[in-house]
């Protein structure tokens, strides 16, 4: 019973923030439409044919835009989850103190929102690869996993990061700083083809890039990516949820009377 409660509250507190976000908007929740459709419009113009070379001068013009898409909503996905979960417990200090919920179920309302939010891009995505004729092809089916092992593995790191942003308010700057250079880290905007043999090699110690590059693997290579980095990622994710659970335990005390 106290699990459903929790789990209720937490879908209320997702539904709530969705609300929030767009309130006293003149158009209110269609900005989640909005926003992914005019990135898809801007990249779609913009790029469709800057990066061509990168891709084959005999590919699609559009092959650098379904790319660079199709990487930067799982990128916006991972960055929004892990950004916003490393300051979840001091921002939601007001309701904590209020309303008897989990520290550990409280926190998957932002990972429902962030889902919410890739998953209506997505459909624009979608939508614009039927326009320009872009195939689809079963490797799709795996998005979906691949997609739920970046999202578990922003969770584990944003817990552990949002208990000690309670004790070490300078985490939320760490994480900012540490975004920025992670974004360039991973080859959202760029081919890993141009960096050198050992930048190449380095790439394969970043997490965000196993999920990301499986996602182009799928959507442009049309089919299925390598089981080895998304194991390790899985791995990674359940190592870091069993230690934000740990922490959870040994911290609920002292994170609750700093709140």
């Amino acid at each position: 019973m106290a699990r459903r409660q929790a789990l209720s509250t937490m879908l209320l507190f997702a539904r709530q923030e969705l609300v929030d976000r767009q309130q006293g908007q003149l158009f209110g929740m269609a900005w989640l439409i909005i926003h992914p459709l005019c990135l898809i419009i801007v990249f779609s113009t913009v790029f469709s044919h800057l990066m061509r070379a990168r891709l084959g001068s005999d590919g699609s013009p559009y092959a650098y835009t379904v790319h660079l898409i199709g990487g930067m909503l799982a990128w916006n996905l991972f960055a929004n989850t892990l950004s916003r979960l490393s300051t979840v417990y001091t921002a939601k200090a007001h309701l904590i103190r209020k309303v008897p919920v989990s520290l550990g179920l409280m926190p998957l309302h932002v990972v429902a929102v962030e889902l919410t939010v890739y998953g209506i891009s997505m459909v624009l995505y979608a939508a614009y690869l039927a326009v320009i004729g872009f195939p689809f092809n079963p490797a799709w089916l795996a998005l979906p996993a691949v997609i739920g092992l970046l999202g578990a593995f922003a969770y584990g790191v944003g817990i552990v990061l949002g208990m000690l942003e309670v004790f070490l308010p300078d985490v939320r700057n760490i994480v900012a700083v540490a975004l920025q250079f992670g974004f360039w880290m991973t080859p959202v905007v760029y081919l890993p083809e141009i960096l050198p043999a050992w930048a190449r090699a380095l790439l394969m110690l970043n997490p965000a890039y196993w999920a990301i590059d499986a996602v182009h693997v799928i959507i442009l290579g049309g089919r299925l990516p390598a089981p080895a980095p998304l194991a390790a990622l899985a791995l990674l994710a359940a190592a870091l949820l069993l230690a934000a659970r740990w922490m959870k335990r040994r911290l609920e005390r002292e994170l609750r009377d700093l709140l």
